[in-house]
């Protein structure tokens, strides 16, 4: 019995220490700070969520982020005020993407 479990602890940690690189996502505009833009009303939708979930590849973020653009409804093109969380389940993995969906074809132009 010990002669199986040294290969497969070995093997667990190999893999434990092994890393990868993914693209995550690719970015018009990006911020952490808040940021005013002008908007009128109507050009503002409610909060959106969109998932990306995958069991045995690797989940993208872009189309979580699409997801949550899609469910705002038509004619939102992005979203700001957003939040990105991983998401780990039971053999499950990915990514959930929220925010508030705007239509930038309805941005005012800054009076400065």
């Amino acid at each position: 019995m010990k002669k199986l479990i040294t290969p497969v602890v070995a093997a667990l940690a190999v893999l434990a220490l092994t890393s990868c690189n993914h693209r995550l996502i690719d970015f018009t505009v990006i911020s952490s700070k808040n940021v005013s833009l002008r908007l009128p009303d109507d050009a503002k939708g409610p909060r959106s969520t969109g998932k990306e979930m995958k069991m045995c590849t690797q989940p993208q973020l872009k189309a979580a982020v699409d997801k949550a653009i899609e469910n705002a409804g038509p004619g939102y093109d992005a979203l700001v005020d957003g939040v990105v969380y991983q998401r780990n389940e039971v053999f499950r993995v990915g990514w959930v993407v929220e925010g508030t969906p705007i239509k930038t074809g309805k941005l005012k132009a800054s009076n400065n």
